[in-house]
Formats: structure tokens, sequence, C-alpha cells
């Protein structure tokens, strides 16, 4: 079994804060808080797999996270980030791997290993690295690295071959949208390359301007094992639970409906755990910004989320339309009729302000054609039960 420390990276000023060791084999994995850590008061790293202050292995089965505890987890790659690996390696790293040898650029503050510090290339370096992406620990199925624009890291990321060209526009019009709607969401930008494409920026809000780093876990790690196949346990409903549990506020919840209706009201059908999250600040958890939002850009007769959000009797629904986004919003601590005003209000904004966020953007005139679907599906959600908008 191989044994590798865990530090907490807090400050890209300072020296990373050994907090436990990770060891993993064939049939899973073990994690040791570091004695003298938690002899100093240092906080349990979250309430889930890692909650209990003791020096005794938290032993991980190979099924569940490839024996990784979901926090470390989030801090390696997954699929693009391995896919780069795997090109490297000439074989497809395990979970270990992909954590020992990927850069220090996963979200969050933990690091598995002793890592080299390291300089990140500028925004003026992004042609190249798309002709050559460079090994990152950022998770999601798309291209995309760290950069560094006026001191604050920022992820780029741009379409692969088989991508809507415009791609980057619909993502970041989303995620302004969110912000305009009073959700917090990861400031965007759009640039063009050399060759013609376009990558979208976004800024990391894991990493403060004055280098601090914070703690963050995805809604799969907050979910556990349950969260990993579908279920019950992975479902807005059950992830409402987890926000109770990991920041101690009953009301907690009242934030993830708008989440909710905003991906509904978007056509946005990746809403899966890994793409919300957590973050530690100001000593508590709280729900991330909103990231990784894609508009719908075909039409669809229906719009079903990659979680259910609504128990219907003894069954849970993911189908989109205003009664059930209404209809379940007593479940995340929102009343319905709040709930209708705010639905109502959200879609006649996006229909009206779509179009003046694109511009804002610089977005080529055929991005507003290509995306016409989100206006249409919002319009259609905010008329489509004259009962429940009375």
């Amino acid at each position: 079994m191989s044994c590798h420390p865990v530090f907490a990276q807090l400050s890209d000023r300072s020296d990373p804060l050994p907090v436990g060791t990770l060891s993993h084999d064939s049939f899973g994995g073990a994690f040791f808080y570091d004695p003298n850590y938690l002899a100093s008061g240092g906080r349990v790293l979250e309430p889930g797999q890692l909650h209990h202050r003791s020096s005794r292995p938290i032993k991980i089965k190979l099924t569940d996270r490839e024996g990784i505890p979901g926090i470390l987890a989030d801090a390696g790659p997954d699929g693009w980030g391995r896919k780069v690996l795997e090109q490297r390696l000439g074989h497809p790293p395990d979970a270990l791997e992909a954590l020992l040898l990927t850069p220090d650029d996963g979200v969050g503050c933990l690091v598995v290993g002793e890592k080299t510090p390291q300089r990140w290339p500028g925004l003026a370096d992004l042609p190249e690295l798309i002709k050559a992406p460079p090994l990152t620990a950022l998770g999601g199925e798309k291209p995309k690295t760290t950069i560094q624009i006026d001191g604050q890291l920022w992820i780029a990321k741009w379409p692969e071959h088989d991508d809507p060209p415009h791609l980057p526009f619909y993502e970041a019009a989303a995620l302004r949208v969110a912000s305009r709607l009073g959700m917090p969401a990861a400031d965007s930008t759009v640039r063009q390359m050399p060759d013609g494409r376009y990558a979208l920026l976004v800024k990391r809000f894991d990493r403060l301007p004055d280098g601090t780093r914070l703690p963050f876990a995805s809604a799969l790690t907050a979910l556990g094992q349950g969260g990993q196949v579908l279920g019950s346990g992975r479902s807005y409903l059950a992830l409402a639970k987890a926000l109770v549990r990991w920041t101690r506020d009953a009301h907690a919840p009242a934030g993830l409906w708008p989440r909710i209706a905003l991906n509904g009201l978007l056509g946005n059908i990746d809403d899966h755990p890994r793409n919300h999250g957590l973050l530690f600040e100001d000593g508590r958890w709280r729900l991330s910004p909103v990231f990784d939002v894609v508009p719908a850009y075909i039409h669809r007769e229906t719009v079903d989320l990659a979680m259910p959000f609504l128990q219907a009797g003894s069954r849970l629904s993911a189908v989109v339309s205003a009664q059930t986004l209404v209809r379940a919003a007593s479940a995340y601590g929102y009343d319905e009729e709040t709930a209708r005003i705010w639905l109502k209000e959200a879609a006649n904004r996006i229909v009206e302000e779509w179009p003046t966020v694109l511009e804002e953007l610089d977005a080529p005139a055929e991005v507003g054609w290509e995306t016409r679907y989100v206006g249409r599906g919002a319009a259609v959600i905010a008329m489509d039960s004259r009962q429940v908008f009375r």
C-alpha cells in the first residue's frame, strides 16, 4: 500500500500545512489525520467522510470514488485532465496517479503529494496552450487550462471540434444571466483566438486575489456514495439535506431552488453533482457561486434535468415545467407564491435580456439565432400554465 502526504495549501505565499496521509492500494484507500494537525486544533476537512477527529484510519472502498476521499478526488482531474495525462503516460491513469502527477491547479486548497511551485501561463500564451494542451488537475470533460490574468487565476475553456463554435458565448451569457437574477455566479468573458475559435474565460472563485485558497467540495462529495449512482441519493432533494448537514443552516436549501429553476429556464441538462459545489469561507460551508451552465442550443420537446428535484407521490421527477418547479419549491424552503413570482419574473427577464447580454459579450450576430431556444424555452415556461401564474 502506497502512502502519500496530504497538505492544505492555504495561500500561494505560505508553506503547505500537513493535514494527513492518504494510503491506497488495489482494495481501496484510507485517510489518516496528522496527530499534530489535530493537536493544534485543526478543523476536520469536511463534515462527511472525514468528519471525525481521530488518528484512526478512515477507510474508503474502491467502489467509492476509486478509494479516494471525495474532497481529495475533487482536487484531481476527471475527463479532460485524465485524457491528457493518459497521452503522457501511455496508459489510463488511476485515481491516485491522477492526483499525484497533475499540477497544483485543482479546485480547493487540498494537495496530495509534494507539488512543485508553478508559474501559470498568461492570456497571451493561450493560443499555444490550445495547440498543445498542458496537464491540469481541473475536472470536467471539456478542454481547459489554468491561466493567470492580472494576478488572478482563471480557467480557460474552449469547445471541442464537434461542439458549436460559439458555445463559449452561451456559457458566459448563462453565468451573467444567473448574476442578474440575484445568484452569485462565476465571472466570465469570451476571447477569440488567432485561429478564429473562441475561448471561455471563467475567474476562479476558490482563489482570492491575495492568494488565499478556499476549501471546495463538489455536490458529489456532499451527497456521499449515494450520489454516485442513479436514484434518490442523486437528487436535488438529497442535496438539500446534505446542505443542511454541511452548512449547519436549516435555511441553506433556499439557495438551491433558484438554481434548479435557472437550469430549467435555460434548458441546461448537464447539472450533474460535479457541476454544483460548496465553498468554505468565513468559518463555514456555503453554496459556491454558479458555474458550468450550458443553455439549450437544440430544440427539445421536454427538458429533464440531470437530477430529480420533485417528489411526485412515490416517484422522483426531473421534468421541467412551471408547475413542477413551483410544486417543488416548498421542499427547498420557498413558499409557492414566492416561487411563482420569482419564476415568472426570471423567465421574462431571460427573454428580454438575453440579446443584451450577448451584445455585452460582443457575440457575433448569428449567436442570437443559434441560442433562440434559450429565449423560447424561458417563454414557454413563463406561459405554459396560466393556472400557475394567474
